[in-house]
């Protein structure tokens, strides 16, 4: 968090930051006995890591760390292609340490990590609240953390059942550890400590080593057994499994050893910080504030190393402050021999803790602090510095593009006569034995800053035109624009954006057979894809018939939402569902509307669910109702709009905003006419088999298609041609369902007012309606 925020407030030139983090919001451990007790929120104590990168302009990847090839320098990541680094600094953390306890993995909750730990502990409330009789708890761990932790879950499970009306006496607790308790701390702590748990009752089990655990009891060395329901460990952890790997030098425990410098004592383009490194020569105990602390240093030292400067020592304190809280909001404070408590210490360690986060959770404050400098050209005579022709001469030069493709490897490829395999001019396939080609072509900008997902998310949305006329994809070229830089880094990004869409399309079975690469000022990336079609399944935007229902199968919003997360405020939890959806094929989709009837279908993408339902409406020469509080949208999109986030194509849109036969605020409006980008499908379905559709479609995966309203008059001139607004009362909206309550999208409400003639509007070019549609133009 402080290396963004240092390098955000004095930007290197030339450097480029990239964060690979396997969760999007994430937890701070100093608050996590808060979060359990109920004292605080889970938002309050989390960073939210879309926002903090978009507004400190570093790269966010989202993707799990497996491993390094330290040969090549690349990070391998799980289910995605490797990343490439030139400087690599690593705070991963710790797993939990449970094998020395037989079936712990089994039976246990593991502390770390912490986001796996709520999502359980979310289970162990539920099991609290809808269990009758005795819970019985077990922590084993004895530290500053299993104390903690205990103390907080009893403070929460005791509230909550007493608001409920439950005994608080049916709750027992205990505390196992196979040294004293707080062994690291003075005497006094441990006696204030064992005071403590005494008054409320739970019991101690100090020097009994945990062996064994199963659902029913806690095994103890000598066989001595405690029964109980639930059991949580807060042991020390381990390091993770993959660093053995790495063939780096690592400490008996098999943390990553480094030096004063937080350089590894292996690699001096590796460091390493947190609860993952082991200071040789220094050590210290696994405690957040020498994570905090390392902080400034190992930014300075990856500016002087990116500089090729000498990195500086870092001498961490021997001694720190411990505030360890009781569970209620009280702590006790242990420093060397000293010792404090009371509720003023709880207070105390609220202020460090909220202080601490607002310098990462506030992203206005940061970006209000950031330099005003700017990346510089490079002055060294490079080929970056240089200026950079147009034309064929902007191309990516042979070298990157040779190097790119065959890391990319050959995809599997029925009927490929020439591809990518033997590359020449163009691609040649086989033509199929009957039926007819499809083609489409899609391309935009990047709108996110990890290029793997980009050509993921990208190949996916141009997928969706063959799906939508009922076709089935074959073959590919794709169109990549890389920013100029270095060979090295050229190679890299394009890359990266070609196997994200490599993973999408081998999915799909779709083979990419060629394409073209050029330089640009910002990353772009599209498709040429062509599939097969038979005649009698083509489906058209027109044939929607009066009384069909009209089915929409993902949520609304991408267009808001990324426009928000370029100014830091889009919710990370919002970003990640929708960037899920927005990888999610199509494909099965496309059948289940066919399957039950559909005989006009396309997907929503730049003209929003408005110009692309006009565009429907207008060829099959109908008028329809939508329900504005059917329409699923992406969480937090409502509130996003209503705050004045929109897309930049959101005025072209609102040019057919005619098409609505009522007034409607402008939320409603930049909802309705929201581009976006791998969206779903809106379909006509016969009403008769409406119903089947959509639990078909929801129990197939996807969660949020709904019924979002109905096909009005028939043989309506195009001029005509009208989408009236009206929330459908219950007798007029079939029942859905959602097998999916976890994700459950937001839902549009507007109040409206018919016009049954809308006016023109100021400074209109004229109806859209009397205009050509642009056809199949995204």
């Amino acid at each position: 968090m402080h290396v963004l925020r240092a390098f955000a407030m004095r930007p290197v030139p030339g450097v480029r930051l990239t964060l690979v983090a396997r969760d999007l919001e994430t937890p701070y451990s100093g608050m996590l006995p808060g979060v359990i007790a109920g004292h605080y929120t889970r938002e309050q104590a989390h960073i939210d890591l879309v926002k903090l990168t978009a507004a400190t302009k570093a790269r966010l990847i989202h993707g799990e760390a497996i491993g390094l090839d330290r040969g090549a320098k690349r990070v391998l990541l799980r289910d995605r292609a490797p990343i490439a680094y030139d400087l690599l600094s690593m705070d991963v953390g710790v797993t939990p340490a449970l094998d020395g306890i037989a079936g712990a993995p089994e039976h246990a909750i593991a502390v770390k990590p912490i986001g796996l730990f709520l999502s359980k502990f979310d289970g162990l409330l539920d099991w609290a609240r809808n269990r009758d009789g005795p819970h019985r708890i077990a922590v084993i761990g004895g530290g500053a953390g299993g104390v903690e932790l205990l103390l907080s879950i009893r403070t929460r499970l005791i509230k909550e059942a007493t608001a409920r009306g439950h005994r608080p006496a049916e709750f027992e607790f205990s505390l196992v550890t196979d040294e004293e308790i707080l062994e690291r701390h003075n005497p006094r702590v441990r006696s204030a400590f064992r005071r403590v748990l005494k008054e409320r009752g739970v019991a101690l089990f100090e020097r009994a080593c945990a062996v064994a655990v199963d659902c029913k009891r806690v095994e103890l060395r000598g066989g001595r057994c405690i029964t109980i329901d639930r059991v949580v460990v807060a042991t020390h952890g381990a390091a993770p499994n993959w660093l053995a790997g790495t063939d780096l030098d690592r400490d008996e425990a098999g943390f990553l050893s480094v030096g004063p410098t937080l350089q590894s004592l292996s690699d001096p383009d590796i460091f390493a910080a947190g609860d993952c490194a082991a200071l040789a020569g220094t050590p210290r105990e696994k405690a957040g504030v020498y994570a905090v602390r390392a902080g400034p240093a190992l930014a300075e030292n990856l500016r002087l190393r990116a500089a090729g400067r000498r990195c500086r020592p870092w001498r961490p304190q021997r001694r720190h402050l411990a505030l360890i809280s009781t569970g209620d909001r009280s702590a006790v404070a242990s420093r060397g021999a000293l010792k404090a408590e009371g509720a003023w210490l709880w207070r105390v360690k609220d202020r460090i803790d909220r202080r601490w986060m607002g310098a990462y959770q506030d992203v206005d404050r940061i970006v209000a602090r950031m330099s005003a400098r700017s990346l510089s050209p490079a002055r060294d005579g490079s080929a970056a510095s240089e200026m950079r022709c147009g034309g064929c001469a902007a191309k990516i030069g042979p070298g990157p593009l040779s190097r790119a493709l065959k890391r990319l490897g050959t995809p599997p490829a029925d009927g490929v006569i020439i591809g990518l395999g033997t590359p020449d001019d163009a691609a040649v396939v086989a033509m199929p034995d009957r039926g007819q080609l499809v083609l489409t072509v899609d391309f935009f900008r990047a709108f996110i800053s990890d290029p793997y997902r980009l050509g993921e998310i990208a190949a996916n949305h141009a997928l969706n035109d063959v799906y939508a006329m009922g076709g089935v994809p074959r073959h590919a070229l794709a169109t990549a624009v890389i920013p100029a830089g270095s060979a090295s880094k050229v190679e890299e990004d394009l890359y990266q954006v070609l196997s994200g869409a490599r993973a999408c399309l081998d999915r799909e079975h779709v083979a990419l057979v060629g394409g073209h690469s050029s330089e640009g000022a910002e990353l772009a990336i599209g498709f040429s894809v062509v599939g097969e079609i038979q005649p009698d399944r083509i489906i058209r935007k027109r044939g929607l018939k009066a009384g069909d229902c009209l089915v929409l199968t993902k949520p609304l919003g991408t267009g808001i939402l990324f426009a928000a997360a370029m100014r830091s405020k889009a919710p990370a939890r919002s970003v990640e569902k929708a960037l899920a959806q927005m990888r999610a094929s199509n494909a099965a989709a496309a059948e289940i509307l066919l399957t039950h009837g559909a005989k006009a279908m396309t997907d929503v993408s730049g003209f929003g669910l408005a110009g692309h339902l006009g565009e429907m409406l207008t060829a099959s020469g109908v008028s329809a109702v939508v329900d504005p509080s059917a329409l699923p949208l992406y969480e937090g999109t409502l509130d996003l709009a209503g705050s004045g986030f929109s897309s930049t194509l959101l005025p072209e849109n609102l040019a057919l905003r005619n098409l609505l036969e009522a007034d409607v605020d402008r939320a409603t409006l930049a909802l309705l006419f929201d581009p976006q980008t791998a969206g779903g499908f809106v379909a006509g379905i016969p009403r008769s088999e409406a119903d089947g559709c959509i639990r078909h479609l929801q129990t197939t995966g996807y969660a949020h298609a709904r019924i979002i309203g109905a096909v009005t008059e028939q043989d309506v001139p195009s001029h005509r041609v009208r989408i009236s607004l009206r929330r459908a009362s219950t007798s007029d909206r079939p029942p859905q369902t959602d097998p999916d309550a976890n994700q459950e999208p937001t839902f549009l409400t507007a109040a409206l007012r018919v016009n049954p003639s809308p006016k023109r509007h100021e400074g209109e070019r004229g109806s859209p309606l009397s205009r050509p549609w642009p056809g199949s133009l995204r």
